[in-house]
C-alpha cells in the first residue's frame, strides 16, 4: 500500500478542523470570530449615497484612549488628499460627514498597549446637470 494511502485519513481529519468541517468546533470558533467582530467597529451607514447627502462614520473599539480620523478624498487631478477630521478620546463615538466624492475614511486607535488602524469607503453618486 502507498504510503499517500495511509496518510489521507489522518491528512483529512486536519483539514477539516483547519476550515472548521467539524461540527463539534464550529460553533466556537464562530463564537471567537463574533467577540472579535464586536471588539473593532468601524462603520460609515449609508455606504452609498448621492451628492449632497450626510454619512455616519461610527466606531467602537474596545480598550482604546484616543482614535484620529482622516479622510482621503480623490481631488479633481486624479490624486489622492489625506485630510484629518479630528482626534477624539474615548473607544467610541459617531461623527457626521457630507463627502462631494467617493471618499475612504481611516480611522488610527491608540490604546493603553496597542495601535490599530482601519478603512471604510463611502460611494458618492453625482448627478449630472
Amino acid at each position: 500500500m502507498c504510503l499517500h494511502r495511509r496518510l489521507w485519513p489522518s491528512a483529512l481529519l486536519v483539514l477539516g478542523i483547519a476550515v472548521s468541517l467539524v461540527p463539534a468546533a464550529a460553533p466556537a470558533a464562530q463564537k471567537q470570530k463574533d467577540k472579535a467582530s464586536s471588539d473593532f467597529i468601524f462603520e460609515a451607514k449609508p455606504k452609498q449615497i448621492t451628492a449632497g447627502e450626510s454619512v455616519v462614520l461610527r466606531w467602537s473599539i474596545k480598550g482604546a484612549t484616543k482614535v484620529t480620523l482622516e479622510e482621503a478624498a480623490e481631488t479633481r487631478s486624479g490624486s489622492v488628499a489625506l485630510k484629518k477630521l479630528g482626534t477624539f478620546d474615548g473607544s467610541s463615538g459617531t461623527l457626521e460627514v457630507k463627502p462631494e466624492s467617493t471618499t475612504s475614511y481611516v480611522i488610527s486607535c491608540e490604546g493603553s498597549t496597542s495601535f490599530a488602524c482601519a478603512s471604510v469607503t463611502v460611494r458618492v453618486h453625482v448627478r449630472e446637470k
